[in-house]
């Protein structure tokens, strides 16, 4: 799946995107996948997202970012407080351990919400996103 979505990040490349205007992210495995992508092979990423998602406490990415030394892409994160899924600490100690190794991150915590999408994530999320991506927003106003 790596190769895959490496494929679809060069093929934005070739058309004349900039990575540092890619942001790749998903909720729950799509956040786990993306946050593998982006630290172990896509490092000159704009940004990560991850929503309800987490990586195993002996995850390669941690192993990745210990051997290496460059920048890495902002970690941007929302988890509901009650999900029986994917507890949220799971959630909040991916975050701190990735910190821990370089990543700037952000952590939401989000009270009354269990294994789902709700507004205030989204609200978040495209808040981050827009500022990721300055420029987008004027286009769009056009």
């Amino acid at each position: 799946m790596c190769q895959v979505l490496t494929g679809l990040i060069d093929d934005e490349v070739r058309s004349g995107i900039q990575k540092n205007r890619i942001l790749i992210g998903g909720f729950s495995m799509g956040g786990c996948m993306a946050m593998h992508l982006a630290y172990r092979n896509h490092q000159d990423l704009a940004g990560v997202f991850a929503l309800s998602s987490f990586l195993n406490k002996a995850s390669v990415v941690y192993q990745a970012l210990q051997e290496g030394d460059s920048m890495l892409p902002e970690l941007f994160q929302c988890h509901g407080v009650v999900d029986n899924l994917v507890l949220h600490s799971w959630g909040e100690e991916t975050n701190s351990t990735l910190k821990s190794l370089g990543v700037s991150t952000t952590f939401h915590s989000l009270p009354g919400v269990y294994h789902e999408l709700n507004k205030t994530e989204l609200e978040k999320l495209k808040s981050w996103v827009l500022t990721k991506l300055p420029g987008e927003i004027e286009t769009h106003n056009e």
